[in-house]
């Protein structure tokens, strides 16, 4: 089989991906995969942003087809012309079903990336319930007018609210690893390409990279030996300018989100 490692990973929601590899198109749908050989691929079509495996079918049988909805309409474009090259010319298969198998395959941890727009998904939603649940307690309860400071109070204290609650790990991080992590020498790479690039290496004696605008030639750094990949400055650099506005921000928070639970009780 030819080099398939440059042609496109096609990614739809939920967990569902199409690829070509050695064993042939892996079509992956949650934990189960569906592995389709070549021979048995009739052809593979590419309309706008789905992308269809027609599999071969004896005479009078309608052909079983494996669709994918919601890829990128570019890598589809590319995918289809380069498995149909790849499509074996010799040697008839009637039944191209039948070559298909099904496998579980253990699920793949979310990334940081899904698991954070994950939870602001479920937090602005939150958040927007609960300013319109208090507008409907204020105009019931007081007059309509408090509307207005309702929106503005609760969009403004659940704003910062987010944003202390997203940032304070990171903070906390770099006052409590340069104390219980593991504290080693970061060298400076002298990489054009990478100017603000340190190496160090972690417990297992793995090479670690590390960015840092100060262009010292040889920095600390402290790391969580559970996580190698979670690095801070060891001398604690910024974190008292950070801290103090994170600080700030959890105040006007506090303030904001006050005023808004106390307004169903403020008299007009």
């Amino acid at each position: 089989m030819s080099n398939t490692s440059s042609l496109p990973l096609l990614r739809s929601g939920r967990g569902t991906s199409l690829r070509c590899g050695d064993d042939g198109l892996v079509l992956r749908r949650g934990a189960r995969e569906t592995v389709i050989p070549l021979a048995a691929v009739a052809e593979v079509r590419a309309d706008r942003r789905s992308v269809e495996v027609r599999l071969k079918a004896p005479a009078g049988a309608e052909p079983v087809v494996h669709r994918v909805d919601g890829v990128s309409e570019a890598a589809a474009a590319v995918f289809a012309p380069a498995v149909t090259r790849l499509l074996p010319s010799d040697g008839e298969t009637a039944d191209g079903a039948a070559l298909v198998t099904v496998r579980d395959v253990e699920a793949e941890p979310p990334t940081f990336r899904e698991v954070f727009r994950r939870r602001l998904k479920r937090y602005v939603w939150g958040s927007l319930l609960a300013i319109v649940a208090m507008c409907v307690v204020v105009s019931y309860a007081q007059h309509p007018v408090l509307i207005v400071p309702v929106v503005m109070t609760g969009g403004i204290g659940f704003f910062f609210a987010g944003g202390v609650l997203a940032l304070a790990p990171d903070a906390l991080r770099k006052w409590t690893l340069p104390r219980r992590g593991i504290t080693v020498i970061a060298d400076y790479a002298h990489q054009r390409q990478e100017p603000n690039l340190y190496l160090w290496g972690d417990q297992h004696g793995n090479t670690r990279a590390y960015f840092d605008t100060s262009r010292e030639l040889r920095i600390e750094i402290s790391y969580d030996p559970v996580d190698p990949g979670t690095v801070v400055r060891a001398d604690g650099k910024g974190r008292v300018l950070e801290s103090s506005l994170l600080l700030a921000a959890a105040l006007v928070a506090l303030l904001m989100l006050a005023s808004f639970l106390a307004l169903p009780f403020y008299e007009i």
